[in-house]
């Protein structure tokens, strides 16, 4: 069965690499790239790496559980595949020329920014800062609780105005690089202090307007994957913060390198998170975890959690208080049927955002393409790591991104075209 599947797989992989051109940001060719790692790089870590991390004891699993999964694991991949393919199958000829177009050249752009977008910058950022000191107070510096009580609506504001400056010191990048460093470096070490993962997606904005700000280089592209590979990293160590007795800035710096192993072994830890953790996390899931549809319901219903009874069940689908049951070992327990149509329907939705990505491209719009890239990223590395719920979720802001743009074209193209004179 196993063999019969990698055949496949590879395969299908072929077959991809006819139908849909590669280029450095599409969705669908980071879902597999991402897939095909954590599969290799897990069989490798079981099987070749003696002294394991072992978090939460996940590691020590015999032989069969673990191969069970992995051939699952392929299984998906292959579903995925599949409903890509026969995505494009049923497309239209405009479609299949856009899954056909290289779209590297379209990703780069040269803006001309205002000189004064730098002290908005600079001011922007004090706000930040202030509105950190007033959510927070001392606590962002160091506290007691991962998640402390604060003023949700504070928050928010706190994490649009963040997006906000990390989108404008990627935009002055090229002219200001002192002062765009500089004060990327401090919004990130502040960001830091919450724990949360969205400083990931303000170093991915960040170093992706500097990519597309420069020239379509060999030195560029390699800077930008570097950058990529950081990012992973960079996500490995949030994910982890909220493991540690104390919060805020001062305990997160002080966890960097505050293990008694050596930098050899904590390089390949933040491997082991990035890419192999879940697949353990997935098969202590598909051990422990519960067949029971209307959690599945819950997972996938768009509604906010408080509507849906997920904050009735969500402490209950977790192997300790840190880690959640994943989405992957969630589908899996649900049997092959299931399996394969999810992931099925997972690739269909992917191709139709890689569709859309591209289109936006096509009409010069590299921001809104390139958030829609990031809100699956975040889904990509969700799925593997943590709770259905959270991973599926950003499909809906993906589409909701998707409909609001489709509304706001709308409201453009009806507008009258020559002003009414009074």
């Amino acid at each position: 069965m196993t063999i019969f599947l990698v055949l496949f797989l590879i395969f299908e992989l072929y077959f991809l690499s006819r139908i849909l051109r590669f280029f450095i940001i599409s969705p669908i060719y980071l879902y597999v790239i991402y897939s095909l790692l954590c599969i290799v790089l897990s069989i490798w870590y079981f099987y070749c790496f003696d002294n394991k991390f072992s978090i939460f004891q996940l590691d020590y699993v015999s032989e069969a559980p673990f191969l069970h999964v992995i051939q699952l694991y392929i299984l998906a991949l292959v579903s995925f595949l599949a409903g890509i393919i026969i995505y494009y199958d049923l497309s239209t000829k405009k479609t299949k020329k856009l899954l056909n177009k290289s779209y590297m050249d379209s990703l780069f752009i040269q803006y001309n920014i205002p000189e004064k977008t730098k002290y908005i910058v600079i001011v922007l950022f004090l706000i930040i800062v202030i509105l950190y000191l007033i959510t927070y107070g001392k606590g962002i510096f160091i506290r007691q609780d991962y998640i402390p009580e604060r003023n949700k609506g504070l928050t928010i504001i706190i994490k649009i105005a963040s997006f906000i400056e990390a989108l404008l010191l990627g935009l002055i990048y090229k002219k200001n690089k002192i002062i765009s460093t500089v004060f990327f470096v401090l919004l990130i070490l502040i960001s830091i202090g919450t724990g949360s993962r969205t400083v990931f997606m303000f170093f991915i904005l960040y170093v992706f307007l500097i990519f597309i700000s420069s020239e379509n280089t060999l030195l560029n592209k390699i800077r930008f994957s570097s950058h990529l590979f950081i990012s992973l990293f960079l996500l490995a160590y949030i994910m982890q913060l909220r493991g540690l007795r104390t919060h805020g800035i001062i305990p997160y710096l002080k966890s960097i390198g505050s293990s008694s192993n050596d930098f050899y072994r904590s390089f390949f830890f933040n491997i082991y998170y990035s890419f192999i953790y879940g697949v353990f996390v997935t098969i202590r899931t598909f051990k422990e975890a519960k067949l029971d549809w209307h959690i599945i319901w819950i997972n996938v219903n768009p509604l906010p959690g408080f509507m849906t009874g997920w904050y009735d069940y969500a402490n209950k689908m977790r192997i300790n208080i840190y880690a959640p049951f994943s989405l992957h070992g969630r589908v899996f327990k649900t049997g092959l049927i299931f399996t394969i149509s999810y992931f099925f329907i997972t690739g269909l939705i992917f191709s139709y955002f890689e569709k859309k990505i591209r289109m936006l491209l096509n009409n010069g719009n590299k921001i809104l393409s390139f958030i829609l890239v990031i809100i699956l990223v975040l889904h990509i590395v969700y799925a593997f790591e943590y709770n259905m719920r959270s991973a599926v979720r950003y499909f809906y802001y993906a589409y909701f991104i998707v409909f609001v743009t489709y509304l706001f074209k709308e409201f453009v193209k009806n507008l009258p075209k020559n002003k009414k004179e009074i």
